[in-house]
């Protein structure tokens, strides 16, 4: 069976894809955290989307779609998962990860997009408002980036900015964030959220 057949049928079953992304994670000497939000995490977009009123949920960072796919079952709003494919976790080819990933997202109301974050932030309004979106940064972890994927946002007016592996050791997004933004208003798992802008 090839990788991609036997990552559809892990896929078939979001909590399995989550074992096999947090036991790769284990077996590469990390702490298991390899991709993909815990049910609460997501549970947490979800409602920051939705009690917040925006009209767009943009994900930097979308790895297979699984998390943009959820927020656009559970929330009112128009959802935008963004992603270079230029890093997956089970040795996927580019093209293999951005096939694999259209296929999650085919049926479930999230609009793909191949595009760099920087490139993509740096011109987000000309593909959503974003006065009246909330933008979630799961790309890039390393702390350059995740500080200039910040900037970006505040200059484009992001009404909600939000991310993933806040408080997470490895990475640099917890600096980034506080440097940038202060404290978080709100911190689920390691998913923050920022308000920036009424709207």
């Amino acid at each position: 069976m090839n990788k991609i057949a036997q990552l559809w049928r892990i896929a078939m079953h979001p909590r399995e894809l989550r074992l096999a992304l947090s036991g790769l994670g284990t077996r590469l000497g990390g702490d298991g955290a390899m991709g993909g939000l815990t049910d609460e995490e997501t549970a947490a977009l979800v409602r920051w989307t939705t009690d917040s009123g925006v009209s767009s949920f943009v994900e930097i960072g979308t790895l297979f779609g699984f998390t943009a796919r959820a927020v656009a079952k559970g929330a009112l709003a128009r959802v935008v998962a963004v992603d270079n494919f230029c890093w997956n976790p089970f040795g996927l080819t580019s093209a293999q990860h951005e096939s694999f990933t259209r296929r999650v997202v085919a049926d479930g109301g999230v609009e793909l997009v191949r595009a760099d974050a920087e490139g993509f932030l740096g011109s987000l309004s000309q593909c959503v408002d974003p006065s009246t979106s909330l933008v979630f940064l799961d790309g890039s972890h390393r702390y350059e980036d995740v500080k200039r994927e910040i900037e970006l946002c505040v200059a484009q007016k992001v009404r909600i900015l939000s991310g993933h592996d806040f408080g997470n050791g490895r990475f640099g997004v917890t600096r980034a964030v506080r440097e940038v933004l202060g404290e978080p208003d709100e911190v689920c798992g390691m998913c923050w959220m920022k308000r920036l802008h009424n709207g």
